[in-house]
């Protein structure tokens, strides 16, 4: 399941990867945004927004903030998810598009002010042994879990209009060093019901072959994606073996891919963007 669950990642990454800046000069400042409904937001759950500087590193600089409480560190960080990446080139390669040759790409990523992408995510993911929550303004939380086990930290990070991301504390939280570990209740129930639903689900594998997905299953989908299509919640989860996290997980990025290839089309000059990346 956790192979599976890295794939879907993988493939959201491969419709939202980061192109290489070829710019000679990299632009320093992002535009400002009003972030006081996310604050809103973010406050019902004990939370609040740190923000990073917005100069083609936010991603880095909000990683640095959440394991060191420095967002100066990015570029330590930088290096570590570049060379992972070269690393493990075999796992990573088939993700670049545009026929952009594997070393140009990393050579270009590792690049000051270079805009990360989900492959970045994924990568600073398995490097720092640490899971992943986005939250999004007015949409579900989306994660990335490569670790089960219960030493892996959950870094925290919002992700802004499509471009940029900031580290996202406590309330209480001092920002003095690393982030204090954030416990959403929501989260933690659904993930205990979830794998109930998920063991359920085994044991309802008859002799006729067909698998018998509970509604509870289809309920908890439902919530924790954002997806109102009962019937395509449940097809999902027979072909993922009625583990509702995997499902959740593919509908968001589902809807994430759909919104950019959305957005996309609004675009009149295609050879201005940088699809899918971040500040």
């Amino acid at each position: 399941v956790k192979l599976l669950k890295r794939s879907k990642a993988m493939a959201k990454a491969k419709h939202l990867k980061s192109k290489p800046n070829k710019q000679p000069h990299i632009k320093k400042h992002g535009k400002q945004v009003d972030i006081s409904e996310f604050c809103a937001q973010l406050d019902a759950l004990g939370l609040k927004i740190i923000q990073v500087t917005a100069d083609g590193n936010c991603f880095f600089r909000a990683l640095a903030d959440q394991l060191e409480g420095s967002e100066e560190e990015h570029d330590k960080y930088r290096s570590m998810v570049v060379q992972y990446i070269l690393k493990n080139r075999q796992m990573f390669e088939p993700f670049i598009e545009d026929d952009v040759p594997f070393d140009e790409y990393c050579q270009s990523m590792e690049t000051d002010g270079t805009w990360a992408g989900h492959m970045e995510l994924q990568a600073a993911s398995l490097v720092t042994h640490s899971n992943i929550c986005i939250h999004r303004n007015m949409s579900p939380r989306w994660y990335i879990r490569n670790f089960e086990d219960s030493e892996a930290r959950m870094i925290h990070l919002s992700y802004h209009d499509g471009e940029h991301y900031n580290s996202v504390r406590l309330k209480e939280d001092t920002c003095i060093g690393p982030a204090r570990p954030i416990m959403i209740k929501a989260d933690a129930d659904l993930t205990a019901t979830s794998h109930q639903a998920k063991v359920a689900a085994t044991k309802s594998k008859g002799g006729a072959g067909k698998s018998f997905i509970h509604a509870e299953s289809i309920k908890l989908v439902m919530v924790g994606s954002g997806c109102e299509n009962a019937k395509k919640v449940e097809q999902v989860l027979l072909q993922v073996g009625g583990d509702v996290d995997a499902t959740i997980e593919f509908l968001i990025a589902e809807q994430g891919t759909e919104e950019y290839l959305a957005e996309s089309d609004k675009l009149p000059s295609p050879a201005d963007t940088s699809h899918g990346n971040v500040r």
